[in-house]
């Protein structure tokens, strides 16, 4: 090896400028090859060009076969489908920070804006309580006054069904509201939190 590479570099010090062309080139046994000319079988195959003084002017690769080129531009078109997705991403990003910035001017305010919003569901909720309390009370009434009818032989109306159907559903009503609301409380106070945790990363604060 060290023979080739001296008579390679004689060959460059002692050719004058007008001198055709030096390649050189691995073979497929892995020895290095030089000469002015790349034989025809290794036209194929990745040969470099050099300079006067040795210097790699060009390198022409191996020519890919059909499954290499189509593995490459699958290669290719995943990079940029990479690409694109950071960028979808960062312009997300941006706009998300965008908003918070625009919507709230410090942290106070956010842990105030969540006090207050859970506040009130509280007492939706408690008034919720009070008026599903009379509504029982209301609706066992309504049944006791219906079976002292039965008792003493008189009819049921069908105006006082539907009293007793209506205040019925007006308990099943209440019971799904405060369902409602303390499960709006806990998303309301998740998304306050979310929403201090991305302000004070945009911002560069830290929770006091």
């Amino acid at each position: 090896m060290k023979i080739i590479v001296i008579v390679a570099m004689t060959m460059l010090v002692t050719m004058p400028a007008s001198a055709a062309k030096l390649y050189k080139w691995v073979d497929e046994d892995g020895k290095v090859h030089y000469s002015d000319k790349v034989p025809p079988d290794q036209i194929r195959n990745e040969h470099k060009e050099l300079s006067e003084h040795g210097v790699v002017k060009e390198t022409v690769e191996k020519d890919l076969t059909d499954e290499q080129k189509v593995a490459r531009m699958e290669e290719f078109k995943k990079q940029r489908e990479l690409e694109a997705q950071q960028q979808r991403e960062a312009a997300a990003l941006a706009a998300e920070k965008n908003k918070i910035l625009m919507s709230y001017s410090s942290a106070d305010q956010i842990k105030r804006l969540k006090q207050e919003r859970i506040s009130a569901l509280e007492r939706n909720i408690a008034t919720a309580k009070e008026n599903l309390v009379i509504q029982e009370k209301n609706h066992n009434d309504l049944l006791s006054r219906a079976a002292d009818k039965e008792r003493s032989g008189e009819v049921v109306s069908d105006v006082f069904l539907e009293q007793i159907k209506q205040v019925k559903n007006q308990i099943e009503y209440q019971k799904q509201y405060i369902i409602d609301k303390t499960n709006e409380i806990t998303a309301t106070a998740e998304k306050y939190d979310g929403e201090l945790t991305k302000y004070l990363m945009f911002t560069g604060q830290s929770e006091s």
